[in-house]
């Protein structure tokens, strides 16, 4: 793929904006619950910054909260970013009878299809996990990307517009998100459009 045309999709002022709303509804939640302790489920790689910022965001917000962050790889995505339509959960960084004691947030960077999201899911539920929660970055194709609890940014895209204009997709990159492998350093997101050739 050529070097991408830096379209700035979100910047790090908005990311950090959308992170703390999304905390404040992460806390209102656990209040909810009457707990002060959360299980943070976060999806490698791209979730890094996404869960490490939520932590720290909540910490801030709620000193007396205890976190304790799992990270888990689900093997989703093929090197020419074709959505496979299996996923594979591995399951060794996952303490089960842990998870079932509290509350469980799963943290991810980006819903495109919905399917990692509802795998992991529906797995953490048939282990016998009772509140399970998703927090997503950006989520693209609206519904039609699956349902998110803790959202920052929805781009309801469609395909069929995309299609109008050329494109069959857009890559998004950056604060965790990679294209090619580059570019998960970047604190904004940013994209590079797919046109339908391939090209």
């Amino acid at each position: 793929m050529p070097e991408p045309s830096r379209i700035v999709f979100f910047t790090e002022s908005q990311i950090h904006s959308a992170v703390e709303q999304m905390t404040g509804s992460v806390l209102a939640w656990l209040k909810e619950n009457k707990t002060n302790v959360l299980n943070l489920v976060s999806i490698l790689e791209g979730a890094r910054p996404l869960t490490g910022d939520i932590a720290a965001c909540l910490q801030k917000m709620a000193p007396d909260i205890r976190i304790k962050i799992y990270e888990i790889r689900i093997q989703g995505t093929d090197g020419h970013q074709n959505l496979l339509a299996g996923r594979e959960v591995r399951e060794d960084s996952l303490d089960f009878e842990a998870l079932c004691l509290h509350s469980v947030l799963v943290v991810d960077d980006l819903a495109d299809s919905g399917l990692t999201l509802k795998k992991l899911k529906d797995q953490l539920l048939a282990k016998g996990v009772e509140d399970v929660r998703t927090a997503v970055l950006i989520r693209k194709f609206g519904a039609v990307s699956g349902s998110v609890d803790f959202l920052g940014f929805d781009l309801n895209w469609d395909y069929q517009a995309l299609a109008q204009k050329g494109f069959k997709d857009c890559w998004l990159y950056g604060y965790g998100m990679d294209l090619d492998g580059k570019y998960r350093e970047l604190h904004q997101v940013e994209g590079v459009y797919l046109p339908l050739s391939g090209g």
